[in-house]
């Protein structure tokens, strides 16, 4: 026998009580979702919780930031309202959600065999885990311009403890000698010679950067103290400089820089120097030549551009040097057939 439920008027209203509140919650709840999907402008509208959750992690992965990077709160509340576009971050992001799905969509898309497996632009492609996605060397150079050259070693300190071992940044030899190149060709060569004896510190097993610093110290030599010192630190280098041919062409390229720098004594010396290191080629003596016509010296530069037309009788260069010169055709035929 069924026994019956007797339902008094305050459990009634008890049930009522609690199906209201039920429906109370989960509207709140729902109302509070379609909040959080105010305001999209690039995402679907119709995206899902899921789906949302999803893209904004990959964001704040990609950049290594946390939601208040790009979102903003109401003034005089902590909670963020998703919705405000106070921030610029959050403008650029859009754009930059824009850019990447054209080029997916219009670029990417178009080649063949992209899609086995597929390839995508993604945040992370470029950002790597910073906010800012800057090279390293781009990153030390804006360090050197704000704070000279113990602001640019601190800075490149802190971000290799920070990031060594992930995608932020190339903590190779290469970024390290840009930097010092792009410091060598604004004049500050002892800054320069720095960073390059940084870069052995860092990288004690590359070659590459053991050679940049053997040419900067070098040079740095020439540019400081002129061109005895130039040559005796040079002969105590060479041997880290590489071949004959490499050690010519370093050489040369520190008298050029001399030269643009001021220094055309120094870059005479350098010039010189190359000459009697590499007495059989004609380049060398071309450049010589050259040197000594930017002092004037037109005699020593005949000199030398006959030498360098005896050594190499292809030397369009010297030939025209010398009929500028008027030296004439006989005698420039004579070192022609190596009888200079």
């Amino acid at each position: 026998m069924k026994r019956s439920v007797r339902v008094t008027p305050y459990g009634a209203l008890a049930a009522c009580v609690l199906v209201a509140g039920v429906l109370a919650a989960f509207h709140g709840a729902l109302a509070q979702e379609q909040e959080k999907y105010k305001n999209l402008k690039v995402l679907p509208k119709d995206i899902s919780a899921q789906e949302l959750r999803t893209t904004m992690n990959t964001f704040t992965r990609a950049l290594g930031v946390r939601c208040g990077f790009c979102h903003a709160a109401k003034p005089g509340e902590q909670r963020l309202d998703f919705a405000l576009d106070d921030k610029p971050e959050k403008k650029t992001a859009r754009a930059m959600m824009e850019m990447t799905r054209d080029l997916n969509e219009k670029y990417i898309g178009t080649l063949e065999h992209h899609s086995d497996p597929p390839i995508q632009v993604q945040c992370v492609t470029c950002h790597r885990g910073i906010p800012n996605p800057r090279t390293l060397a781009d990153v030390l150079k804006l360090a050197y311009a704000r704070g000279g050259i113990d602001s640019t070693r601190a800075r490149y300190s802190a971000l290799r403890d920070r990031y060594y071992g992930s995608a932020a940044y190339d903590f190779g030899e290469v970024p390290l000698a840009e930097v010092g190149l792009a410091l060598v060709d604004s004049g500050h060569v002892a800054d320069a010679a720095n960073v390059f004896t940084l870069n052995t510190e860092m990288n004690p097993k590359s070659v590459f950067a053991q050679r940049q610093a053997a040419t900067a110290n070098v040079l740095l030599a020439f540019w400081a103290q002129g061109g005895d010192s130039g040559v005796a630190v040079y002969q105590r280098a060479k041997s880290q400089i590489g071949q004959a041919r490499e050690q010519e062409n370093v050489v040369a390229n520190i008298a050029e820089r001399l030269t643009r720098m001021g220094r055309s004594d120094a870059a005479l010396v350098a010039y010189k120097l190359n000459t009697t290191e590499h007495p059989k080629s004609g380049d060398a003596f071309d450049d010589l030549g050259g040197a000594y016509l930017k002092q004037g010296d037109k005699k020593l530069a005949t000199d030398s551009y006959l030498t360098a037309v005896s050594l190499d009788s292809t030397n369009t260069n010297a030939v025209k040097q010398l009929e500028s010169l008027k030296v004439s055709k006989r005698r420039i035929e004579k070192a022609r057939s190596g009888k200079h």
